[in-house]
Order: C-alpha cells, then structure tokens, then sequence
C-alpha cells in the first residue's frame, strides 16, 4: 500500500474510533497548571529499524522509527472490557523515540509497571484526558513505582494540534512520550497495532512481569483511574 494511502487510511479510521471514545471529564486545556518534572525513561541504545522513505515529508518529526517485540494484542471490544482476553498476557515491548528523538521503550519485565497512553493531538478525549493525568500528576496521586508513557500516534498535519511535539508541550504533558511508528507495508501504525487500540484515549496498565493487567478505551475521571491502578496493579 502506498505510504500516503496508508497514513490517510489510518488517520480516518483513527477519526471514526474518536467518535466511541466515551465520556470524557469536560476540562479546559488552556488553563495553566504547575509544571512538575516527570521521572525520566531508562536509557536503551534505540530501535534497529529506520523511517521509510516513503514518508511524507509533511510527517516530518511526528512518526518515529519502532521496533516491536511480542505478538499484538487483540483489538479491544469496547462492551467487552470486562473480558478481555489479552488480560494476563505479555505485552507488546515497544522500541522507539520520544519528540526529540532520544531513544525510548517500553517494556514493563524490565522497567516496572506501567501505563500506556495512546494519544491523537487531534482527539477531542484526549485533549480533555490530559488535564485529568496534570491534575493527577500535581496532586502526587500516582505511585511512586508506576512509569507513565504516552505513545502520540495516528498524526494528521491536516487536523487540529499538529505538530503532536507542540501539542504536549502546550498542554504541559511532562511525562515521555514515545512517537508512534508506520509499518509502509501493512498501512497501520505500529505502536497502536500491536496493544490492539479501538478508540482514543487507549490506556494500557502493564504489571511488573510485563503482563497486560488491565485495558480500556476513552476518558477516565482521576478516581477511576486511581481505582485501576490499585485494582489491577496493586499500586496505591
């Protein structure tokens, strides 16, 4: 498939999945909120693999080259969250980037439990998500042992936000952020293939053996993401 068909494939289906996101908190994301620094991704000598030339230049800067370890998830049902098969499974071990380019994985055998964010500059959930994980950060209600990683996928220089780098700087994400990959071939984009994403924002809690523990699809309110990460990590 022709790189420039694939993206556009991918960033359409990717609007359609914004639409069954679910309820988000309503939150403004221009409202200022105290900066306070995210502990920093381990070091890792970066993927193998490289960006295909195939990539439009207009790309420049929000697709990442990616390696991928383990097999994909499946896709989540959205009604089936409470059954969902990949529970209790290895997930995926992403290889990559982050904004700038410094190598970045993740991969919870090796660093511990962890959340997973895909994020869309362009998804109305996630712009109003990220305030909740700030207010969260602020308030010093995640633990201490979790690693949080947002994974910027499905970009789309025609839609609101781009480039996805000044996006998260703008609304003061300070956690590492992974740029997603495109496999040319297939016409998907990596990172999101592989943890089976069905609508944005995607969570994915990952145990310390490195385990999917837990799923789910759309906005959360902070209580309900604390409540998962102790229900399903054990981590309070």
């Amino acid at each position: 498939m022709n790189i420039h068909r694939a993206l556009a494939v991918g960033v359409t289906a990717a609007l359609a999945l914004a639409a069954c996101g679910g309820d988000d908190p309503v939150s403004d994301p221009d409202q200022p909120v105290e900066t306070v620094p995210a502990r920093a991704a381990p070091d890792y000598d970066g993927p193998v693999s490289t960006l295909s030339p195939e990539i439009p230049e207009s790309f420049d800067g929000s697709i990442g080259p990616m390696d991928q370890s383990g097999d994909d998830l499946p896709r989540l049902v959205v009604d089936e969250v409470a059954d969902d098969t990949a529970v209790g499974t290895p997930a995926p071990v992403l290889l990559g980037v982050d904004l700038d380019g410094v190598p970045l994985r993740i991969d919870g055998a090796n660093d511990g439990p962890t959340m997973v964010m895909f994020l869309a500059h362009w998804c109305p959930h996630c712009n109003d998500e990220i305030p909740v994980i700030n207010e969260m950060r602020n308030d010093g209600r995640f633990p201490d042992e979790l690693k949080i990683i947002a994974v910027s996928t499905s970009p789309a220089p025609d839609q609101p936000n781009f480039p996805p780098d000044e996006w998260l700087a703008d609304r003061n994400w300070t956690y590492p952020a992974m740029l997603d990959g495109v496999d040319v071939d297939a016409g998907t984009f990596i990172g999101a293939e592989a943890y089976g994403v069905s609508a944005f924002p995607f969570t994915t809690l990952i145990d310390g053996d490195g385990n999917v523990a837990a799923r789910w699809s759309g906005g959360r309110s902070a209580d309900e993401i604390e409540a998962n990460i102790e229900t399903y990590l054990g981590l309070s």
